[in-house]
């Protein structure tokens, strides 16, 4: 005998307010939490507090990621073989500490590549829109 089955509806996920600077401001800082975990740690090695406090100071507390979003972020770049960690033991704590590697700085470097070509086509899409006539070109990244 079958048993009829009921289903459960989830709610409806609510649309994004693309309008509201702050859905813009999370999705680019949150890209730009991996960027600049690289580049502080091409610096020195640190343990995960060491980085969240050098991407915060960094960049001006522009970028200030979570233990909760850094620690993952370690995890999977040390995972990938783009940092390496040991254990240092301070005042009778364990810290996993981690250094860029190789792999890593070329990793750096390639994202430095893409936010320089990101940045240009902000530049010009901003300038495309501020111009009162159709610009003659597009820029490379609208145009693809």
């Amino acid at each position: 005998m079958n048993t009829p089955r009921t289903t459960q509806r989830r709610p409806a996920r609510q649309s994004p307010d693309y309008a509201d600077p702050a859905y813009w401001q999370g999705t680019i800082k949150m890209s730009l939490s991996k960027f600049f975990v690289l580049c502080v740690l091409q610096q020195k090695a640190m343990h995960g507090y060491e980085v969240v406090q050098a991407v915060e100071r960094t960049t001006g507390g522009c970028c200030s990621p979570t233990e909760g979003t850094v620690y993952p972020m370690l995890n999977e770049f040390e995972a990938g073989g783009y940092l390496t960690s040991h254990t240092d033991t301070v005042q009778g704590r364990a810290r996993k500490v981690y250094a860029i590697t190789q792999k890593g700085r070329d990793a750096f470097q390639t994202a430095v590549g893409a936010w320089m070509e990101a940045t240009d086509c902000i530049i010009a899409g901003k300038a495309a829109a501020d111009a009162t006539a159709r610009p003659q070109g597009t820029a490379k990244c609208c145009s693809e």
